[in-house]
Formats: structure tokens, sequence, C-alpha cells
């Protein structure tokens, strides 16, 4: 099996709140490493508070790279935090130490980790009117695409901005068909390891249960900090702006804003209240969220890296933060210890299991996971479904993206309920239409 030199980095991830940052600081204290941001919010200067920047006074003089340094009124590309986190990663390795990347945001993180540069790569500056198309209503973003890569457009929900956005951002940067480009990365993929580097990875964890009210504590600790502030300061920005700016990109998407436009907006205590809880609920969501990823997604991908030996890495060991009176043992120097293997006798020499013993029933990180759906030939399956009786939430025919999804759309108790009303319904009109009274029909 052939292997190439390449240079380390190690990367951590996990839930918000779970203690990523203090673990990377830990760890960069540890093996001489400086830390790369990964998380989309922390780019943006400020708001410590809501977007859970570690405080200086507690990062024990290590860097912090792409972080703190966009703007409120930019819209930060995936192009440019490539850029830039590779410039990071290459001048950390320069001076003789270990990148640390920390997210966070998880197509950040695949944009560093995998070998996509045919993605990233940036062949050219935005037009004018390509960037109001990217910073368009999704409507726009959808029929663009429609046009320009109709087999990518079916892959994804016409109301994922998001993803909208980033497939054209990929056309108007590098030249090429997105759908083009996934075809070349999965023959790639058949071939030989898809990692940039020597790659190790942590996922620092902590049981649900346990999270949850640390989680809920952390906003309320948010709320007496300097949150409060900080959300006031966005809003003045925001009220300045026209037309105003949409809640689902840049600066303004960030958990702790659009869950207080409604108390910003009229002042009312009750409706504090309302968005501090509202901020938990959607703080705990994203938790959820970001344990599927881990699970669903990057464990897949890093599961393909076990056909070629694992020889750069990919290997993800757990680390468990739920009980933390003992983080120094079960987090810090297990993780350490690791590191420090990976480090000194290269990728495939690390000892240690991958799941700490009391998740081991719990978690299974080589088999039993989701299979992946990025296969050769799923093209084929991209394709939009419309419901005729179910709506969306703006009161759209309802879409399902491929078949699996719509079939358990149609399979699900919602389905199934509007199902039988839209046929109440139709049963009730023919009745009426039955016994219309003789002087309805006279008329």
């Amino acid at each position: 099996m052939t292997t190439r030199p390449k240079k380390n980095i190690i990367t951590i991830v996990g839930t918000t709140g779970v203690g990523k940052s203090q673990f990377s600081i830990d760890l960069a204290q540890a093996i001489n490493g400086e830390i790369i941001n990964a998380d989309s919010m922390q780019v943006y200067r400020g708001l410590e508070a809501i977007t859970n920047k570690h405080p200086i006074a507690e990062r024990r003089g290590i860097p912090h790279h792409v972080m703190d340094h966009v703007d409120w009124k930019e819209e930060y590309y995936i192009h440019r935090f490539t850029k830039e986190a590779n410039t990071a990663i290459d001048d950390i390795h320069s001076r003789g130490k270990v990148p640390i990347i920390i997210g966070g945001t998880h197509y950040y993180l695949q944009s560093l980790l995998f070998d996509n540069k045919t993605i990233t790569a940036e062949k050219s500056d935005l037009t004018e009117e390509q960037s109001q198309i990217l910073d368009g209503p999704v409507e726009t973003l959808f029929s663009t695409l429609q046009q320009l890569d109709p087999v990518i457009a079916g892959k994804f929900h016409p109301q994922d901005g998001r993803k909208l956005r980033r497939a054209l951002e990929i056309i108007y940067t590098t030249g090429q068909n997105p759908s083009e480009i996934y075809r070349d990365q999965k023959l790639e993929e058949l071939e030989d390891s898809s990692l940039r580097f020597n790659t190790l990875l942590f996922w620092v964890y902590s049981d649900p249960e346990v999270l949850k009210p640390r989680l809920d504590k952390r906003v309320d600790n948010m709320m007496q900090g300097s949150a409060i502030d900080e959300i006031k300061s966005l809003y003045e920005v925001y009220n300045e702006m026209e037309p105003r700016p949409d809640c689902t990109s840049g600066v303004w998407q960030v958990i702790g804003f659009k869950e207080f436009l409604p108390w910003l907006s009229d002042g009312q205590h009750s409706l504090f209240l309302d968005g501090v809880e509202r901020m938990q609920i959607r703080t705990r969501q994203y938790a959820k969220y970001q344990v599927k990823w881990i699970r669903k997604l990057l464990g897949v991908e890093l599961q393909k890296e076990a056909r070629f030996g694992y020889k750069y890495g990919g290997k993800l060991y757990m680390l468990d933060a739920t009980d933390l009176q003992v983080w120094d043992q079960l987090v810090k120097n297990r993780g350490v210890s690791i590191a420090n293997q990976f480090l000194e006798s290269g990728p495939i020499s690390v000892t240690d299991a991958q799941i700490p013993e009391r998740l081991q029933s719990q978690f299974d990180l080589n088999t039993g996971l989701t299979r992946s759906n990025k296969t050769l030939g799923s093209e084929s399956n991209w394709k939009h479904y419309e419901c005729s009786v179910c709506k969306d939430k703006s009161g759209k025919p309802l879409v399902s993206v491929g078949k699996e999804q719509w079939e358990i759309h149609t399979k699900s108790r919602r389905h199934k309920k509007q199902v039988g009303y839209e046929l109440r319904k139709i049963k009730h009109e023919e009745l009426k239409m039955r016994y219309k009274r003789p002087n309805e029909e006279s008329k």
C-alpha cells in the first residue's frame, strides 16, 4: 500500500457546550499546538457570549486563528474560510507546531479534512451579479441552480438556502458543475484515502441527560453576562440595513438573535423570557444535530479510511466529558496520551481504544452506522417529490428530496392524518352537493 508523507493535524468535534474549547487549550499546551477555529459564527467580531468564544483570559496564551475578524455586515463564504484556514495550517506547520482544528460547522471541517480541492479551489472572484444572486431569496437561488446544474438542484431541498448557495458558489468560483465534481470525487475515493493530512480526531462527548441542564444553565449565564448588550448591538446594525438581513445567513443566524426579535421590537419582559426559553430549546436542538452529523455523516466518511488501513489516520477517539469531576483523567490525560502516540509514532500507532469502556455498549464507531448515500451513481436518486396534501411552514406544498425521504413522509402519521382530513373534506362537499336545498338549486 503506497503511503505519501503528510503533515499532522488534530481535529476536535462535539456538541456545543461540551468542553471542546477547554480540551483544545489543554491539548495545545501539552503538545505545542495552536488552535484554528472552524465555527462559522466565531469568525465574526465581538459577540463573545452568544458565539461562545472561550474567554481570552482563559486561553493561557495559546494563539487562536480564523476568529474574530469578520464584520457583521459581511457574508462569510466557505471558500474564504478554506483559504484562511489553510493559510493558518501552513503557518503553524512552518513554525514546527501542531494545528488543532476545533469545530463547529461541519461543512467547514469537511473542507479541511477531506481532499476536495476541486471544490474549494477559488478560480475567480464573484461578479456583482453573482453576489446579488447569492445574497438573494431562496427562490432565486433554486431557480438559478436549476438552470445551471439541474442534476445537483435535484439533490437539495428548494428551501435549503445554505446548500443551494454553496452549490452556486462552486459554479461561480470554479467554473465547474457540482454534479461533475461529485462524480469525480466518488471515483477518486475508490482509489485512495480522501484525507488531506495525517489526521487524528477527538469527539468530546457528554450523556444527553447531563448535557441538557448544562446547556440551559449556560444560556442563563450568558444573559447575566454580556449577551444582552451583544444582542442589542446586533439589533442596532440589523435596523440600519436595507433590506433587513435574512436570519438564515451570515451573523444573523447565530443562536440568540432572532429568538429575541419580538422582545427587541416590543420591550415586554415576558417576550424576553420567551426569547431565553427559545434560545435554550434551539441550543439543545443544535446539540442533537451535531451528534447526528458526527455519527451519520462524519463517521460514515471516516469509515471509508478502513479500506486503506487508516494509513493517514481517520480514527475517531471519544473522550467522556459527562462527569466534569474526572475531566483530567477521562478527557485531558487520555486525549494528550493519544495525541502523543499519534505525533511520535504515526497514525496507526495509537493503542488506546476508540471508545471508553463506559460508552462501548452505546456506540460502535466502525459498524452499525448509517450507510452513506454519497456513493457513485446515487445521483440517479436525486429527485423532488411534492405532496399534494401536506404543506410546509410557509404554506407551500411539502417537498421531499429522494425516494427514501418520500416514502418516510408518506408513511408518517402527519401525512396519513392530512390525507384523512382531505378525504373527509371531499366527502363533506359531496354530501353538500347531493343534498342541496331546493331553493339553493333554483338560484
